[in-house]
């Protein structure tokens, strides 16, 4: 009888944590969603550039990647972002259109040893942070 008691037990307290683990809704789903309609905000926004040197060859290039993101930290999604590059770098934009993170990537490379200052915008906003990038 104490194994049948116990074992009723046991499925009842099982019962109460399915129903509860079913009724609970938690969702996992990435920084952004393609339904992101807000806009994008300078102080939550970024750019980066990784290596920030590179040989003037015009072979080696330097990826920059802009993050927009909204003022909760969310990416938005579907917004052109353009660099504002000196004439001195080639641009390849390798994705222009922030993507459900907010994130855009551009190659970058130069025939021409300097120091150059980079910054993005899209048709709303300039971000406010600029990078600097040495071609030797």
């Amino acid at each position: 009888m104490t194994k049948k008691f116990f074992f009723i037990i046991l499925l009842i307290l099982g019962l109460i944590l399915t129903v509860y683990l079913i009724t609970q809704t938690t969702i996992f789903r990435s920084r952004a969603d393609s339904t992101n309609s807000h806009l994008p905000v300078k102080e939550n926004s970024y750019i980066f550039a990784s290596p920030i040197q590179a040989k003037a060859d015009g072979q080696e290039k330097i990826r920059v990647t802009v993050f927009l993101l909204d003022s909760n930290g969310l990416g938005v999604n579907q917004q052109n972002v353009t660099l504002q590059t000196p004439s001195a770098l080639q641009i390849e934009t390798l994705q222009s259109v922030t993507d459900d993170l907010g994130k855009a990537t551009f190659n970058l490379s130069s025939t021409i040893p300097g120091k150059y200052t980079i910054s993005a915008s899209t048709s709303s906003l300039t971000l406010n942070q600029k990078i600097n990038l040495l071609f030797l």
